[in-house]
């Protein structure tokens, strides 16, 4: 998908972090643009942005728990847009802390938040693509959906169930003229909730620029399953791992992030559930 001029999108989580940067990079590209979020105010300044790019944008209030929100939300995209070219499933909450700290309703946000609303708005979307033959479904994962992150627990499995939707689906898509691809992140400066911790990630892992995000997200547009974003080559240390897991533990320890998220677990606040429910502002690694 080369030429994205006049194509239609929905962007969740768009109202701040790197759900915005997509949605203005996507607009910069001459995409219309859906935009979703539970942030009322911050979602129409995106949309602005947006706009300002000289296309059309609208600002769609939606809660990514709510089933009737998103059936709303594809219903108003799509009247007010047209058919769906792009889908950048970009919404997503981290709640950092020992499993036994969490709250069962903690635990079932990050769930319904991170995979289940992702699910569900792919299948509202999904047959108009099916019909047209076209369109492709982008994820917004995180490199924790490869590799367990520690104190991570609920948002490592939600991203490793993300990353097996998009493969099963990718594939299920065959000859369909539809693809769905992955994008996985490590950690993310400038934006999001990891920007405003005070120590630096790891050096194996140090932080990317969201510009590097949004480059991934056009990758996938353009045809690739999945991109790794990550500031230096990572492949080969999740092959390693893959390989030898016994490794990964002393790897981890050595790297130093388990001292970093053990830091970042006991940290005031890293276990309240963020106010605005979006992916990129609210997602600590996204």
């Amino acid at each position: 998908m080369k030429d994205l001029s006049g194509k239609n999108a929905i962007v969740t989580g768009a109202s701040k972090g790197i759900g915005r940067h997509i949605a203005i990079a996507l607009a910069r590209r001459g995409v219309n643009v859906a935009l979703a979020a539970r942030s009322t105010d911050a979602l129409e300044a995106t949309r602005a942005a947006c706009e300002a790019a000289g296309v059309k944008a609208i600002a769609l209030t939606s809660d990514i728990t709510s089933r009737e929100d998103l059936q709303r939300l594809a219903a108003a995209a799509q009247t007010d847009l047209g058919p769906i070219d792009i889908l950048v499933n970009n919404a997503g909450i981290e709640i950092t802390g020992s499993l036994t700290d969490l709250t069962f309703e903690q635990i079932g946000d990050v769930v319904r938040t991170n995979l289940l609303g992702t699910i569900t708005l792919t299948k509202l979307i999904l047959p108009s693509m099916l019909e047209r033959r076209a369109g492709v479904v982008v994820n917004v994962a995180s490199l924790a959906g490869k590799a367990g992150m520690p104190y991570n627990s609920i948002y490592s499995t939600t991203k490793h169930g993300l990353v097996g939707f998009t493969e099963a689906l990718d594939l299920e898509l065959d000859g369909t003229g539809v693809r769905a691809g992955a994008v996985l992140p490590g950690f993310v400066s400038e934006t999001g909730m990891w920007a405003d911790a005070h120590d630096p990630a790891p050096f194996l892992l140090r932080e990317v620029p969201p510009a590097k995000v949004v480059a991934a997200v056009f990758r996938v547009i353009d045809g690739a399953p999945e991109a790794i974003v990550s500031s230096l080559p990572i492949r080969p240390l999740l092959a390693l791992w893959a390989a030898a897991p016994a490794l990964k533990k002393p790897m981890v320890k050595q790297m130093g992030l388990l001292r970093l998220m053990r830091k970042e677990a006991a940290r005031p606040g890293a276990r309240q559930q963020p106010a605005a429910t979006e992916p990129a502002e609210a997602a600590t690694r996204e």
